[in-house]
């Protein structure tokens, strides 16, 4: 079931109606939003809803077992809910890749196998739900939580709908508590929620999908496309997989208004950011923040007074969270330039030349400006590696776009989405501080409904529903 579809207005009615009704009793009303998790994770493929239920009950027990271990049982523990998670994760996601890599290495030295790959279909969601039982088990493990022993709670976790197929990953310490205890309407909570949630459709279906056909018609002419349209096609997909998967993120939180729960932010307008590892605190944060938490600091403290050391784990940060995005060549080379990207950051622990330098181009109100552009730019000419199907076409499109051929003034199409996005990053620019972009409940009432009105006119009028598919699906 898609946000963007009549199904799903229809499914969120009835949910929203029934939850409420069912307000005076806790336990129930818990039961019903579990049975709501799980008809709208099999309205995508009921075939998962198996793997997904099981998974999530071995983790539960798992847990309980877990925190009453000793310390060496603890970590037996530990390892079976690793090994579990992401042994899941492997088979799906990354097992036809790594045999697929294993047997061209073997063919490039003139071995020959009889290697062969499962056509395997990867179940919609399945890294962000992996991740955040994960973290559940890590966080137990550390002590930072105690398990919950109220079994639709832990179900309802890892399996609620609004943020199950595309995050934000929440963490037990967050959404748990929430699910443990009574819930009350809030009515000004619930119209946020859906302002939040019409922010998000018009970013998906007025944006993203209207850019995503120019996208398409660039990429698949790319090795005739002249290097002007290539660069639009960069600057457009960029953008598409912004409004696209912070649409996403909109509408999940904002739902999650609905219910009464409180979601984690996802996005902080990662456009405007001054710097590199800015852009990642504010892209993604539920991600970036959980590979910080659970990958990096861990092994950073383990040598943490040697640069290299720093480098190289900076750099398998970010290779892991490439190949977090799929099983392809392509995320693993995002990785590294992200990580390369990094090194001034690493390299201003140590010398206070390179830390005033980085300060004196964030704080002066002229350079800082630049620095927004050339951000975004560096981010920009890494996504392609997301659009590119492997890194031979992802080269080409390079080569072709540096060759700086064919520039020409933009037709009348790109400079109508020119005008758009640069009055839509206005927009942003304005509301950037806010709890949420669409966050307007203090503007002066009639400039909030005409801002509310003009937004549900341009989703009805302007928004293409005929690509209604995610980005963020896919990984």
């Amino acid at each position: 079931m898609n946000f963007i579809t009549i199904d799903y207005a229809i499914f969120l009615m009835v949910t929203f109606g029934i939850y409420w009704a069912l307000n005076k009793n806790l336990k129930v009303q818990n039961v019903f939003i579990l049975i709501a998790n799980y008809i709208f994770y099999g309205w995508w493929d009921y075939r998962f809803l198996l793997l997904i239920f099981v998974c999530a009950n071995l983790d539960y027990f798992i847990g309980i077992k877990m925190y009453k271990a000793d310390k060496l049982v603890k970590r037996r523990y530990l390892n079976l809910s690793l090994c579990l998670n992401i042994g899941v994760l492997f088979i799906f996601k990354y097992f036809k890749f790594f045999i697929s890599s294993f047997h061209d290495a073997l063919g490039s030295i003139g071995i020959k196998d009889n290697l062969h790959t499962l056509n395997i279909i990867l179940p919609v969601g399945l890294s962000f739900f992996t991740f955040q039982t994960l973290s559940y088990s890590l966080d137990i493990f550390k002590g930072k939580i105690a398990p919950t022993t109220n079994y639709v709670v832990f179900l309802s976790f890892t399996s609620f709908f609004p943020q199950l197929l595309a995050g934000p990953i929440e963490r037990a310490a967050q959404l748990v508590p929430q699910l443990s205890n009574k819930r009350y309407f809030n009515y000004y909570q619930a119209v946020d929620g859906l302002r939040q949630i019409a922010y998000g459709v018009f970013k998906k279906v007025v944006i993203a999908d209207h850019l995503a056909l120019r996208v398409n018609s660039i990429f698949y002419n790319y090795q005739t496309a002249t290097s002007g349209e290539l660069f639009k096609g960069m600057i457009f997909f960029v953008i598409e997989l912004y409004t696209d998967f912070s649409g996403y993120s909109d509408i999940a939180i904002g739902t999650g208004k609905l219910f009464g729960f409180k979601l984690v932010t996802n996005f902080k307008t990662p456009f405007f950011a001054k710097t590199i590892p800015e852009a990642w605190t504010r892209w993604h944060i539920s991600l970036t923040t959980w590979f910080r938490d659970y990958v990096y600091l861990p092994l950073v403290r383990r040598n943490k007074n040697r640069l290299m050391w720093r480098l190289y784990c900076t750099i398998l940060l970010f290779v892991l969270i490439g190949l977090w995005h799929g099983a392809n060549f392509t995320f693993v080379t995002f990785g590294i330039l992200h990580g390369l990207y990094y090194i001034p950051n690493i390299l201003s622990k140590r010398s206070s030349t390179i830390k005033n330098g980085i300060t004196y181009l964030k704080e002066d109100p002229y350079l800082s400006k630049v620095s927004i552009v050339f951000t975004f730019l560096l981010v920009a000419l890494t996504t392609v590696l997301f659009r590119a199907p492997d890194v031979h076409v992802a080269f080409i499109y390079y080569k072709r776009l540096f060759m700086f051929q064919g520039l020409s003034m933009p037709d009348h199409d790109t400079t109508k989405w020119v005008i758009i996005l640069v009055l839509f990053f206005a927009f942003e620019w304005i509301q950037q501080h806010k709890s949420h972009q669409f966050e307007i409940s203090k503007l002066y009432r009639p400039y909030r409904i005409a801002v509310e009105f003009c937004t549900v006119i341009a989703i009805l009028y302007f928004g293409f529903f005929g690509q209604a598919t995610f980005y963020y699906f896919k990984f």
